[in-house]
């Protein structure tokens, strides 16, 4: 049976799409990850419906075409995020890459729909205004973005040192990263609270660089620290509890 429109964005979640009773936490994944990531959040039954977002071309939807301008998915996207949460109150949250493209949805809800999610909690990511000047660009070779993938230690050491491997990786990744570079800021607000995590060790994303989140929304805005490097979202036992209990 060929999969609805909701169900290719969303291929993993704790609970039926359709359902109701448990708040619904949309989930953006870092680049060169896909919806696979947080797919280990949705097998524990509790009160929350963690909800894996999938891009065209990635992961379960692979063989699509991959759209490298977010602002080309934002229509498709939201729309399919108003249907799902059937005016029910939703959180957007995002580490890293995914931290900027729950902002921009966030904001696209705001401006085009009128709807606002009950929060966005942005993990590992500077504001959207901000660059990291140490962050790959695509226009750089591959020897730079091995060095990437080496930075934040989150690629095993046997694709790093594998060529074959290599030539299958690194030009995926490199695709994430042109969809990072269309996440381009122009002076955007939302009126939705926004909490920030960061981890310990991250040093692209400290406390100190995360703060500046506070400036792009108008309402509340909480900060809280995680032991760990830029991957602590992921390798957190306890952080999809956090999620699902923050506020």
């Amino acid at each position: 049976m060929e999969k609805t429109l909701e169900e290719r964005w969303f291929p993993f979640s704790t609970y039926a799409l359709n359902d109701t009773e448990h708040k619904k936490i949309f989930c953006f994944h870092h680049a060169g990850g896909s919806a696979s990531v947080y797919r280990k959040w949705t097998f524990e039954k509790k009160n929350t419906n963690f909800i894996c977002i999938e891009l065209p071309g990635k992961g379960t939807r692979r063989r699509e075409p991959f759209v490298g301008d977010f602002k080309k998915l934002l229509d498709p996207l939201c729309e399919c995020i108003i249907k799902v949460t059937q005016g029910k109150p939703f959180i957007l949250f995002g580490h890293s890459m995914g931290a900027a493209m729950a902002f921009y949805v966030a904001e696209h809800l705001q401006s085009k729909y009128g709807i606002r999610p009950e929060k966005l909690i942005a993990a590992g990511r500077q504001a959207p205004q901000d660059e990291d000047p140490g962050e790959f660009k695509t226009y750089m070779g591959d020897d730079a973005l091995i060095r990437e993938l080496k930075k934040y230690n989150a690629t095993p050491k046997e694709i790093l040192e594998n060529e074959e491997l290599l030539h299958f990786v690194l030009p995926e990744v490199r695709k994430d990263y042109t969809l990072n570079e269309s996440l381009i800021y122009n002076g955007e607000r939302i009126d939705a609270p926004i909490y920030i995590n960061c981890g310990s060790r991250d040093i692209g994303a400290t406390s100190t660089i995360m703060q500046r989140w506070q400036t792009v929304t108008t309402k509340e805005f909480k900060e809280k620290e995680f032991e760990g490097d830029h991957f602590f979202v992921l390798n957190s036992e306890k952080y999809p509890e956090y999620l699902a209990t923050a506020g």
